[in-house]
């Protein structure tokens, strides 16, 4: 899958907004991208924001908040999430104005302060004094005898009758929703797996999907079985057995320490093969232009190209191809554009502009560009506007991924490692019937 590819699909399954850090890190984890390069958390933060910018309606990201992105569909929330939160209203111009009472006023502040003083009361002797009259003497007030009150009696306290509590109403969990398609198929069923202690019948991982009938569990046999298949052929350990009496995790068949150790062996391979993708870059790089355009052809025809034609396009520094697309029956060409560029100026969005509207000289109605350098994000934005012709980006260090994917310029090693294989006897007690 390409970032924006694994992106949709890394959303998809959690189901809530992520930051483009996580996103990258489930994507490498899941095993998700076709190629991850050496700075996969920039990539996918470029292309996820190079559709953003795009606006709403036009790509299926939205941006929440700085670096943290989530699904148009979801509708500005998530499935399962929390309402958002009431903001609190900022204050209008009259609210400030109450707050403070002085500007009210305005320019006359100051007399009416001056109208607001209150005269000093006087006390009576003052005004009896100034009358030449003397006030009479107060008499002080008869102190009376409190009256004593009788002890209340202390009433028994009343017995309440135990409320009853109304029988809580216990939580039916309803089934998850199918999934849509083979990869999560395959993960929930090793999640419902390992909650799991013995093998599980197939009715039974079909049901926790919500499905019924046996065509439901044929489909579903097939896939396990295929997961097998494709993970040994990566040189992996298959995640399910199939037993008599259901299916469980190969893991399990096996001590912990082999799972670690072949655990080390595949990080090891992984590490081995990232080295010499960067020394395979440096040297494609470094060729002459007739040397890379070679390299080039040999790429196209193990990827699944056929027939090739020069067009005469472009400057020596560019090369031009329409190939036939054996991929899609052969009844269509791809116009390919293979360039030298440095990696310190990156292609532009001009190089994608200028392949749409030579499209007919390539007798095609889509391109693929070839670079040595890298691509700005109006590039790959670019290329990812809908209604257009389609134009894939290859840069530099995914092309020289693609090569050692596909053997060209590296040298495979094979290394035996026993394995034990658990199918061999459970295929020896399944003939004892």
């Amino acid at each position: 899958m390409i970032f924006t590819e694994a992106a949709l699909e890394v959303l998809e399954r959690e189901g809530r907004p992520m930051h483009a850090r996580e996103i990258a890190d489930k994507a490498v984890e899941w095993n998700l991208l076709s190629h991850v390069g050496k700075t996969p958390v920039q990539t996918m933060s470029a292309r996820i924001s190079a559709i953003v910018s795009k606006g709403r309606g036009v790509g299926p990201f939205v941006r929440v908040r700085p670096g943290v992105f989530a699904l148009v569909k979801w509708g500005g929330a998530p499935p399962g999430g929390a309402a958002p939160q009431k903001q609190s209203l900022p204050k209008t111009k009259d609210a400030e104005v109450m707050d403070k009472p002085e500007q009210q006023a305005g320019e006359g502040t100051s007399s009416t302060r001056k109208r607001r003083r209150r005269r000093k009361k006087r006390r009576p002797e003052e005004v009896a004094e100034a009358n030449g009259k003397a006030l009479p003497e107060k008499k002080a007030p008869e102190k009376k005898a409190p009256e004593k009150k009788a002890p209340e009696k202390k009433k028994p306290p009343e017995k309440k009758a135990p409320e009853k509590k109304a029988p809580e109403k216990k939580n039916l969990s309803s089934p998850p929703p199918p999934a849509n398609n083979e990869s999560e198929i395959t993960d929930r069923v090793e999640s419902m797996l390992r909650q799991q202690t013995k093998p599980v019948q197939p009715a039974k991982l079909v049901a926790h999907f919500g499905r019924e009938g046996r065509r439901w569990v044929q489909l579903l046999e097939a896939l396990l079985a295929a997961d097998g298949i494709e993970r040994e052929h990566r040189g992996l350990r298959p995640r399910f057995v199939e037993h008599r009496n259901g299916w469980a995790l190969a893991a399990r068949e096996v001590s912990s320490e082999i799972v670690e150790l072949e655990s080390q062996v595949s990080d090891a391979a992984q590490r081995l093969a990232h080295i010499a993708g960067r020394q395979v870059l440096r040297k494609i790089r470094s060729l002459p232009m007739n040397a890379f355009v070679r390299v080039v052809i040999l790429f196209l025809r193990r990827s699944g190209f056929g027939e090739m034609a020069s067009v005469n396009r472009g400057s020596g520094q560019e090369v031009h191809l329409s190939v036939q697309d054996r991929r899609r029956g052969g009844r269509f060409n791809t116009a390919v554009v293979v360039r030298r560029d440095s990696p310190n100026k990156p292609v532009d969005e001009s190089a994608i502009t200028d392949l749409r509207g030579a499209m007919h000289h390539y007798d095609s109605m889509r391109g693929m560009i070839i670079s040595t350098g890298v691509f700005n994000d109006r590039a790959r934005s670019e290329a990812l506007v809908p209604n257009l012709s389609p134009v894939v980006l290859v840069d530099g260090e995914t092309f020289t991924g693609d090569l050692v994917k596909l053997g060209i310029g590296v040298r495979k090693r094979n290394v035996n490692l026993p394995a034990f294989d658990d199918a061999f006897f459970t295929s020896l007690g399944s003939r004892d019937t």
